[in-house]
This record gives C-alpha cells, sequence and structure tokens, in this order.
C-alpha cells in the first residue's frame, strides 16, 4: 500500500530489540526473528522503498544489560551511556555494526533524546546546552557511520532537544548547521509543535547542508493495544496543509506515521499522505477523492462525492471541538496539568502504556469536554446516517461496514464517558 501509494522510504523501529541489546548483540534476535526481519527487508526493496533502521538510540535506549555489565559508561541514569567514555564509544559501534554488517539496510536513524540527557558533572559542565549535547554526540554518531558505509542515509531526530513551542537560540541553530553538515536530514517532527517557528522556518531551511523534514503536521500514535476499529478519525485536510506549507518553505522529508491499515481512516490518511507528497500542487480535496475512488471504487458519482465530503466532516467534527487555550493550560494530551505545551501534532488515542486496551483519552478533557463530545457525538450519528443512505454504492472490500463498525464504536466509547462523567446532555441523544 505504501509503495503504491507514492512513499519511496520506510523508516523502522523494533526489528530487533524493543527494549536492551544483551552484552553478546548478536543473541538478540533468534533464527525465526532473523528470518522475518530479512523478509521485510526484501519486500521492501522489491517495491524500490529504502528501508532506515532506528538499531538504537545514541547513547540511550537499547543499552540498559550493557550499562549494568560494564562500569565505565555508567552515568547517572541506567538508561544512558556516558558520551565522554571510550567504552560507550565502542559499545555503541558494536550494536551499530551488528545491524549495518549483517542487513542489507539503506540508513540509519539517530535519536539521541529519548531517555533525555547525560547529567553528570563532567558532561554538563561540557555541554551546558541540550542543543549542544545532542548535536555533538549525533554528529559524532553520524561521521562513525559516515565512515564506515558513505552510501548510507542517515537522518537526526531532534524529538527531546529543547521546548516545545519555543524557538532554538541563534547559537542553537549554528550548532543544528554544523549538525547539517554531517547528516542527509533533520526532522523537527512536531510532537507538540515544531521546535522551529513557522514563520522562521524557510529562512532557516535556507542555512542548513541538509533536507529538512517534519512529521506532517497531524498524526495518530497507533493505540497498540485497542481494537483496529475502535476509532474514525480522518485528518487529510490539516496533514495536506502542513506538508504543502512546509514544501514551499523548502522542506523536503516528512517522516509520516503509519498504522493498522484495517481500519479505514488510518488507511486513507496513509495512501492520502503518500500522494500528497508525491506532488504538493495538488488540491487537497482532489487528492482525497483519488483515494476514495481507488479504494472504495463507487458506482455513481454522486455517492463518490458523498464520501469525500463524509471524510472531511469527520475530520473538522473532531477538531473543531478542540479548545486550544485549555489545551494549553493542561500541557498536550497529559490528563492532569503538568507544563504549559501547546495543542499536539502527535494525537494519543490512549494511553501509551500499559498492558490492558486503555480508556479513551482524545475524548476527554482537555480535548473534548462536555459540549464537546456532545457535538462531536451528534457529528458522529450525522455522518453514520449518511453512510447508511450510500452503503451499496460502492465496491468496497467491506471498507464502509468497518467505517460503520468504527463510528459504533467510537459513539460507544463517548456514551461510557458520558455515563461515567453523569452527562445528560451527551447521553441524550443515542444513536
Amino acid at each position: 500500500m505504501q509503495s503504491e501509494a507514492g512513499y519511496t522510504a520506510i523508516d523502522i523501529a523494533g526489528l530487533f530489540s524493543t527494549y536492551s541489546y544483551p552484552v553478546d548483540i548478536k543473541s538478540v534476535a533468534d533464527k525465526d526473528r532473523l528470518r522475518r526481519v530479512d523478509k521485510i527487508l526484501k519486500a521492501a526493496h522489491e517495491r524500490s522503498m529504502k528501508v532506515i533502521c532506528f538499531p538504537a538510540g545514541v547513547m540511550n535506549w537499547e543499552f540498559d544489560e550493557i550499562i549494568k555489565h560494564d562500569p565505565a559508561v555508567q552515568t547517572d541514569s541506567p538508561h544512558l551511556m556516558n558520551p565522554l567514555r571510550d567504552e560507550s564509544r565502542e559499545w555503541q559501534n558494536k550494536v551499530f555494526d551488528f545491524v549495518i554488517d549483517n542487513f542489507d539496510i539503506d540508513g540509519v536513524h539517530l535519536e539521541s533524546a529519548d531517555q533525555g540527557r547525560c547529567k553528570t558533572k563532567e558532561c554538563m559542565e561540557r555541554w551546558p546546552n541540550d542543543v549542544a549535547y545532542h548535536s555533538y554526540i549525533t554528529g559524532r554518531t553520524a561521521d562513525i557511520i559516515r565512515a564506515k558505509r558513505p552510501d548510507l542515509i542517515v537522518t537526526a531526530i531532534l524529538l527531546g532537544w529543547g521546548a516545545w513551542g519555543k524557538d532554538f537560540t541563534d547559537e542553537e541553530k549554528d550548532r543544528l548547521v554544523e549538525l547539517s553538515r554531517s547528516v542527509d536530514c533533520i526532522f523537527d517532527q512536531g510532537h507538540r509543535q515544531t521546535y522551529i517557528p513557522e514563520e522562521k522556518r524557510r529562512e532557516f531551511i535556507q542555512r542548513l547542508h541538509c533536507d529538512f523534514g517534519t512529521s506532517g503536521g497531524t498524526w495518530i500514535y497507533p493505540p497498540q493495544r485497542w481494537e483496529r476499529l475502535r476509532w474514525f478519525l480522518p485528518y487529510t485536510i490539516r496533514t495536506g496543509t502542513h506538508i504543502k506549507q512546509l514544501y514551499e518553505d523548502g522542506g523536503r522529508g516528512i517522516m509520516y506515521y503509519q498504522g493498522p491499515m484495517l481500519n479505514p481512516s488510518t488507511e486513507v490518511n496513509v495512501v492520502f499522505g503518500g500522494r500528497i507528497m508525491s506532488d504538493t500542487g495538488r488540491e487537497l480535496e482532489e487528492v482525497l477523492a483519488e483515494v476514495l475512488e481507488s479504494l472504495y471504487r463507487p458506482k455513481t458519482t454522486a455517492a463518490h462525492q458523498k464520501l469525500v465530503e463524509i471524510f472531511q466532516r469527520a475530520e473538522n467534527v473532531h477538531f473543531d471541538q478542540w479548545p486550544d487555550e485549555k489545551i494549553l493550560e493542561y500541557g498536550g494530551h497529559r490528563i492532569t496539568p503538568k507544563r504549559k505545551t501547546p495543542p499536539p501534532g502527535e494525537v494519543h488515542l490512549t494511553t501509551i502504556k500499559g498492558d490492558t486496551p486503555g480508556p479513551a483519552v482524545y475524548l476527554t478533557e482537555p480535548f473534548l469536554d462536555t459540549e464537546g463530545r456532545m457535538a462531536y457525538k451528534q457529528g458522529l450519528v450525522s455522518i453514520l446516517k449518511d453512510i447508511l443512505k450510500i452503503e451499496n454504492d460502492f465496491r468496497d472490500g467491506g471498507r464502509i461496514k468497518r467505517i460503520q463498525k468504527c463510528i459504533h464504536n467510537a459513539l460507544l466509547d463517548i456514551n461510557n464517558i458520558g455515563m461515567a462523567k453523569n452527562e445528560t446532555k451527551v447521553l441524550s441523544d443515542r444513536p
């Protein structure tokens, strides 16, 4: 699906380990896992797609067992190696070499701040500035990879390098420009807002020696523990508008999040993203109509037009309810106030951690209050009624039925929240 939609690469984490490499590195994966990894790589290459791999973090993430084993690399955190120690660089090289030497990957994704940064006295004295710290260890790692395999794509991810919604200082931007000499693309993803403000993005991009990208403005973090038909939330208007603006500013990279293709809104979001990235000059509604025609195979023009309108309504009726000031007060997707952060680019439908499906936090405060839930419910009920009128007008492989199930499940979540909160307004209009 990705290849047909126009994607040129897939960026994958967790191929080998999702938590920590063993000390001998190579026993991280048994024969069956290695077989499946090779199968994924082969499938991508057969479709002319490059594979960018996240072998491990830069000095953090995936090194916990190694840190326990080797006191020389230990810091103030059980998850972080000390970048001032040669032993740390040697361990990191062993992990990266294992992946680069044994698997047919096309690039490496470098992320240094997933677990924060080293804050030992010596590291803080050398790098009191976080951007200086992350730029140094990321750039050094990139240079080592380049020396070993100059053909590999190397990307740098800025997540965790600063405060969301606060522009980098001139000194910090100078560090990023220096880093841009070592990598192919810098991604300012925009989980809560990009670090580089939109109005200053064009000027900054012109200074770089590499490409610049985001994650498309709006995306859903895939809810791994949820049933795949529990939500219906397209975002083609929002992400399409962002991608077109980014391209006009000189951006040439998008790390576009994927998800379970069984979900009809996810499927359309993914295919739409590939199509609009392939030609940013096209009108958004034209691209959405093309995507829906190819997936749903409408029997009539009227049914096709109605489906386009339904997808746009489903997006607007949700995001139009977001009270931006209240979200800012609560601090993003968190349930309790912590710190002021802008409305998120990364939408969490539920909590990230846990071993149960988790609550539908995207339907609760600060995103939807009682009035917002009522408006969203009424909008979904209206959409459901319209879908029932055209459900037989497509040769869609069951997609219309899946949309109906998604909406029913979203309404069930809204009603359950209404019951818990004793919201008579929300509960008064049952579908």
